[in-house]
């Protein structure tokens, strides 16, 4: 494969900018459903990461690595790879606040830290599900999902390591701010997938593309 058919051109990166911020509008309608709380997720960029240049990323973008968490769920389909939520020190008792009326009926010998992994991997599938569920639908596909999984700072770097230990692998990173209300959540949203897709990305794209040309 020809180095031009392994990148994006600046149409086909400003066409899946369009796709994810229809895809981000969903999550935040099916966020503020289930939690009831207005949701805003923004997407300030999109940025195609060679698979070294992910972990260089996060430790650049994120102060603090010392306790990251992250949420991966892998999908299937003729658009098919992995997304890695990962959440920053911090972001999941920020999350807990959202949910204070729920916490309120636990037990108090209920387990917090068992409480903010159960938060971000329910939140992180719904945002995940929704994104790529809307990515693969605007691109004329259908997806099936692998069950969501919680990795914890110590499991982090050898989980990406191992999935992006691939000369064929691709990045695609959209960082993003999520609102709710009186509360900013930061998280950073990774799809990794084959360069063997790409052809098919581009030619989905371009029938995206072919009513407003």
């Amino acid at each position: 494969m020809s180095n031009a058919s392994r990148e994006f051109s600046e149409l086909e990166k400003d066409a899946l900018q369009e796709i994810m911020n229809i895809g981000f509008g969903r999550a935040a309608a099916d966020l503020a459903e289930i939690i009831n709380l207005h949701v805003i997720l923004s997407v300030p960029y999109i940025a195609v990461l060679q698979p070294k240049e992910v972990i260089r990323y996060v430790h650049e973008e994120i102060p603090d690595t010392t306790d990251m968490s992250m949420i991966t769920q892998f999908f299937s389909g003729k658009f098919n790879g992995g997304s890695f939520l990962v959440f920053p020190h911090g972001e999941g008792r920020k999350l807990l606040k959202i949910f204070d009326s729920e916490m309120a009926l636990l037990n108090e010998s209920y387990d917090i830290d068992i409480l903010e992994k159960e938060t971000l991997v329910e939140i992180g599938n719904i945002i995940i599900g929704a994104c790529v569920g809307k990515i693969a639908e605007m691109l004329g596909d259908v997806v099936t999902y692998a069950p969501p999984r919680f990795f914890s700072q110590e499991q982090i770097h050898g989980t990406l390591e191992d999935v992006l230990n691939s000369s064929d692998s691709f990045a695609i990173l959209f960082k993003t701010v999520f609102s709710f209300e009186q509360y900013n959540v930061n998280g950073y949203l990774f799809m990794v997938s084959q360069y063997s897709i790409m052809p098919w990305i581009k030619q989905a794209i371009a029938e995206f593309l072919g009513p407003y040309e």
